[in-house]
């Protein structure tokens, strides 16, 4: 088969996954909804994927989760922390938010797989970002409480414009009132 050929049907395959583990979840998903998907029979799939969990790994790790690096970054830049956000995450979010379905699948639709705890790091890794900002701020001591809520609401938030992702302009919208509602309060609309 040619190359050409085989790049085509690696991609109709890696679509079709997408578009079935984003409208299901890795263990509901079907190998035979995703050759149906792809207009493929589903014994093509088994020569460019070992199995289920193969294809589902390709499609996550496809997607490049890195907040910590971001975090820092923003950490140590100068200015507030509106600004820094602006400067440093905004783009990384909205890049992100360019493959919402795999970063829904990743977050919401990937119990049984060794991604199931994506949420809960890219969580984790937000709130330690959110105590390290505070620890320079403030010397008062909030509960640890504080901010992990702060952290799922803003990632939750991040997932919600993925949920209903529309085009690039729209995430930048809705994140652009999110975050100013983050950081400036819901008054501030």
């Amino acid at each position: 088969m040619p190359q050409v050929l085989k790049d085509e049907v690696f991609e109709r395959i890696f679509q079709a996954a997408v578009d079935v583990f984003y409208e299901k979840d890795y263990r509901s998903a079907k190998m035979q909804e995703i050759a149906d998907k792809a207009g493929i029979p589903v014994s093509l799939i088994y020569n460019y994927h070992k199995n289920k969990e193969d294809l589902f790994d390709k499609i996550a790790s496809s997607l490049h989760l890195n907040f910590d690096k971001v975090a820092t970054e923003e950490e140590q830049a100068n200015g507030l922390p509106s600004e820094k956000y602006k400067n440093i995450a905004e783009d990384y979010i909205l890049d992100l938010l360019d493959n919402h379905k795999i970063f829904v699948i990743l977050m919401d639709k990937s119990q049984g797989t060794k991604y199931e705890v994506a949420k809960e790091q890219f969580i984790h890794s937000i709130e330690q970002h959110i105590k390290r900002q505070l620890g320079k701020k403030t010397h008062v001591s909030y509960n640890d409480m504080l901010c992990h809520i702060l952290a799922s609401n803003f990632a939750e938030g991040i997932l919600e414009v993925a949920r209903h992702y529309q085009d690039r302009q729209f995430a930048h919208t809705m994140l652009s009132l999110v975050t100013k509602c983050y950081y400036e309060g819901v008054n501030s609309l």
